[in-house]
């Protein structure tokens, strides 16, 4: 699934990249039945000792999660892969109709991914 996100030029995008990311694994790991409800709250980051927790369970329902640090996440159940979080894209654009220059400039961010609950 593709989507497009449009940001102010000065909002932090790695922060919205992140949120995107960890929205899409809450998800995928929710419907695989990997039970996260006390671990993960909405639209926040895990802290170090969730992360941990998250590991510990992970294992038990036959999950790998592959996250290079460039923003690509890879999952797989038994060495299957059931979906995957391509690294984001941006544009820089323009809207001319404003008037106040400082609000002219905005970013497209372009996220792109995909489940075997999607098909």
């Amino acid at each position: 699934m593709k989507g497009t996100i449009l940001l102010n030029y000065d909002e932090n995008f790695r922060q919205v990249e992140e949120e995107e990311r960890n929205k899409f694994l809450r998800d995928l790991l929710d419907q695989m039945g990997v039970p996260i409800e006390d671990l993960w709250e909405d639209g926040k980051s895990l802290s170090v000792e969730q992360r941990i927790k998250l590991r510990e369970i992970l294992p038990h329902f036959n999950v790998q999660i592959v996250d290079d640090s460039d923003g690509h996440v890879i999952v797989y159940v038994d060495k299957e892969k059931v979906g995957e979080f391509f690294k984001s894209s941006y544009k820089l654009r323009q809207d001319l109709s404003q008037l106040d220059p400082k609000k002219r400039l905005f970013t497209e961010m372009e996220i792109n991914f995909w489940s075997i609950f999607e098909e």
